[in-house]
């Protein structure tokens, strides 16, 4: 993608209210020619990014207190209509799961008489987080549920899916590496040999892309902007350029195209699996003709 495009992008997201449904609706309608999964991984960084940045100030003591205020005050009111969490959390750009948190902490330290958040509540907390079908208050409980189902980048749903999502597109590189004959040891392998940086693929014997040699690759089931990739290329991706030599990051939903700029260097950047690749044979030069029949034979 250019990054005039991806600036666009980013500043249509920055201009509209806070619905991550909504907004992916309004940039799959602005920008067609970009394929729909890509725009939703734009937006779910961009709003990763923003709740981030403001998480100190949305978690102050005085903005959970606050929080908290309006949330009852709104289960109180003859006007209640079910989604207060999650409107909440779309008046104040932040995480509607991350504030469910907040008020299931502040609604059981005032019911324990608490003046912090103890280590048995936040085990208890998370388990209701995980199954809001386990609290009492049957307001309170689909609240919370709807906060987390409504969450599309924290809690315990959005976290399963994109842990899946992972897993898929990781299989996807792998299933492709097999129609090739390529074998090829996982980052499970490689721990269990002792390695502690581990690439998603280290392929037993490399290939050829464009004339660079790919020894590793490494799956991401997102898009690529920069400062994500800046932060792959520091904890993870020159590591295993030290350890294995040259390979590859595929990011599946599309990358920056300026990112790809250490080819040279042995680090390549792609959105999908190469199809113009040479595989090494390793009888293409041997004497023997029928040594060679017989190992395209067993291959096949």
């Amino acid at each position: 993608m250019k990054k005039a495009i991806y600036e666009q992008i980013v500043e249509t997201i920055k201009s509209e209210e806070w619905d991550f449904d909504q907004v992916l609706e309004i940039l799959i309608e602005k920008f067609p020619e970009e394929k729909p999964e890509t725009l939703r991984s734009i937006v779910t960084l961009q709003y990763q990014k923003w709740v981030k940045k403001t998480a100190k100030s949305q978690t102050s003591d005085h903005k959970r207190r606050e929080l908290f205020n309006e949330f009852n005050q709104a289960l109180k009111s003859k006007d209640y209509k079910e989604g207060v969490i999650v409107e909440l959390a779309k008046n104040n750009r932040f995480s509607p799961a991350q504030f469910a948190k907040i008020i299931l902490e502040e609604h059981f330290k005032e019911l324990e008489s608490e003046e912090s958040v103890s280590i048995e509540l936040k085990v208890k907390i998370t388990k209701l987080i995980k199954n809001s079908a386990l609290i009492d208050d049957q307001k309170l409980a689909t609240e919370i549920w709807l906060a987390t189902v409504k969450d599309n980048n924290y809690g315990p749903l959005s976290e399963f899916i994109k842990a899946a999502i992972g897993q898929d597109y990781e299989k996807k590189a792998k299933k492709s590496l097999e129609r090739l004959g390529l074998s090829y040891q996982d980052e499970h392998d490689l721990k269990s040999k002792g390695y502690d940086k581990t690439p998603d693929i280290k392929l037993d014997i490399p290939f050829a892309y464009n004339g660079y040699v790919i020894n590793w690759i490494e799956s991401k089931a997102l898009f690529g902007d920069k400062e994500n990739h800046d932060k792959y290329l520091k904890e993870q991706l020159w590591s295993y350029w030290n350890r294995y030599g040259a390979g590859m990051v595929i990011y599946w939903f599309g990358f920056i195209e300026d990112l790809d700029n250490n080819r040279d260097n042995g680090i390549i950047v792609c959105d999908d699996f190469p199809k113009d690749i040479e595989v090494c044979n390793p009888l293409k030069n041997s004497s023997s003709e029928d040594e060679a029949d017989n190992f395209r034979e067993e291959s096949n």
